[in-house]
Formats: C-alpha cells, sequence, structure tokens
C-alpha cells in the first residue's frame, strides 16, 4: 500500500516537471495565466500554512463552494496539504441545500468562489433552524468585509514559512496516508444528495493506476469544465494530471467550450 499522500504525489510531479505548464486559467479577452507545477506546489504549501495560521488543524472540515478554476485547485489541495478535510459544495444546487451541507459537515472554514457566493450562503445559513454557524470565510476572487482572500491567506503562509521555515513539515508529520481527504458530496440528481469520505491513500491508489489505463505525460493536456463537486471533475482533472503533469486547461463555461478546445487542443477529454 502507497504510504504518499495526495501533496506527496503533487511534490513528485513537481520535482519532476518544475517548469511545465500545469494550470491555464482564463483572465478574460482569451488570454490565460499560466502557472507551472512548480508555482501550483508551492501555492499549496502556503496555502496549507495559511490554513494553520488560521487554526485549522488535522481532522478539519473545510468547506469549498467554487466553480472549477486554478484558485479551487489551490485551496482544495491546500486543504488536503494542511491534513483537513477538503468538503466542495455543488454550486449548482440553491444556497439552501448548500448551507445545509456546511452545516452537516460542520465545517470551520468555508472557502468561497466570490463575494456574491458568500453573501448567499450567509443569507441561507441565518435562515436555518440551527443558524449561521462561526465560520471563517476565504474569498478565493475579489474582497469583501468579514473575509480573507486567498491571496492575503497565501501571505499569511509565506510569512510563517519565513519565520518558521519548518512549519509545513510539521504540518505533514501530524497525518498519513490513511487520513481523511475528501468529502464527496453527491449532486442528488438519483435522489437525497449523499456524502462519502475518502482518504488520501485511496486517492493516490486510483491515481496511480493512471500510466496503465492511460499513458499521459506532461505534453497531454485537458479543459476542465466539470463541477469540482464531482468525484470525475475531482479525480480525472485534478488529481490525475497532478500525477501526470499534464495540463489542465479551464472553461469559462459550456457556451464558450468549443472555442476554448481549439484554444487549448485536449488530448484526453
Amino acid at each position: 500500500m502507497s504510504a504518499r499522500t495526495v501533496y506527496t504525489m503533487l511534490e513528485e510531479t513537481a520535482a519532476r516537471h518544475a517548469d511545465k505548464p500545469a494550470l491555464q486559467q482564463p483572465i478574460g479577452g482569451g488570454k490565460y495565466r499560466t502557472y507551472t507545477w512548480a508555482e501550483v506546489r508551492d501555492r499549496v504549501q502556503w496555502t496549507a500554512v495559511g490554513l494553520s495560521t488560521i487554526g485549522v488543524e488535522t481532522g478539519h472540515m473545510v468547506a469549498l463552494q467554487s466553480e472549477t478554476r486554478a484558485e479551487f485547485y489551490f485551496a482544495d489541495l491546500g486543504v488536503m496539504a494542511a491534513g483537513a478535510v477538503a468538503a466542495a459544495l455543488y454550486t449548482s444546487l440553491p444556497y439552501a441545500e448548500q448551507a445545509q451541507a456546511v452545516r452537516f459537515c460542520d465545517a470551520r472554514v468555508a472557502m468561497v468562489e466570490n463575494p456574491k457566493a458568500m453573501h448567499g450562503l450567509q443569507t441561507a445559513l441565518r435562515a436555518i433552524p440551527e443558524g449561521e454557524p462561526d465560520l471563517q470565510w476565504i474569498l478565493l476572487t475579489g474582497a469583501a468585509e468579514g473575509a480573507i482572500t486567498l491571496d492575503q491567506l497565501i501571505e499569511k503562509g509565506q510569512h510563517q514559512l519565513a519565520a518558521d521555515p519548518h512549519a509545513f513539515e510539521r504540518i505533514r508529520a501530524r497525518f498519513d496516508d490513511q487520513a481523511l481527504a475528501v468529502l464527496y458530496m453527491t449532486s442528488g440528481a438519483t435522489g437525497e444528495p449523499k456524502m462519502g469520505l475518502v482518504t488520501h491513500a485511496a486517492l493516490v491508489i486510483n491515481i496511480d493506476m493512471t500510466p496503465a489505463v492511460l499513458p499521459l505525460t506532461p505534453d497531454d493536456c485537458t479543459v476542465a469544465f466539470l463541477p469540482s463537486a464531482h468525484i470525475a471533475q475531482r479525480v480525472v482533472a485534478e488529481l490525475m494530471p497532478a500525477r501526470t503533469g499534464s495540463c489542465v486547461w479551464f472553461s469559462e463555461g459550456l457556451s464558450k467550450l468549443p472555442h476554448e478546445l481549439r484554444t487549448a487542443r485536449p488530448t484526453f477529454f
């Protein structure tokens, strides 16, 4: 059985393919911000340490509410690298149902895409009988009162590592591959939504089968368009590239997907 965590897998890929393009995030006007695998590794590490500075510990639940984008990957992988459990919400569901999921999983922190999503979730949380929980809010994009931004969280991680270079190694030492990594939630398309807990080992062992099924390399690429709460998106278009070094292009929406396919020219989809 593998003793590697999800972060170990990312670390190995970044060591082999540091300067290869990892993520292509649309920034408007048909342009993209390119992140290399070394940049992804660093941002994930800074995010993990930043989360520890605001009190996130091994086993804590962190809710993620965002469309599929580079910042979601940094947040998701950062939560796992911190030893916490990433619980991604289906953004297609009404805020009331998302709020119930946040309450049910007992999240300590909510990392949401933008101020609009934060305000929608806050309103829905206040409306349920239990009331709004004591959440720490982190915005992946934009800024709003009562929340810190992902960039600010990353800066906290950078400052902590500058003061204590071994901070991340101590975080890693607190858990192993048997620790929980993800709380998957189903969309509820065939009934009431379900939830399932998955360990680092379960994820890594599955991803390690990739070369036997899809012999992908850093020269391959895909376009990510499914919601990141979806298990296929999470495994195939987020974690699998982190193992193979393949590049992920993010879609701005189904209406733009035909043009994006011509731009990215994905080799697997």
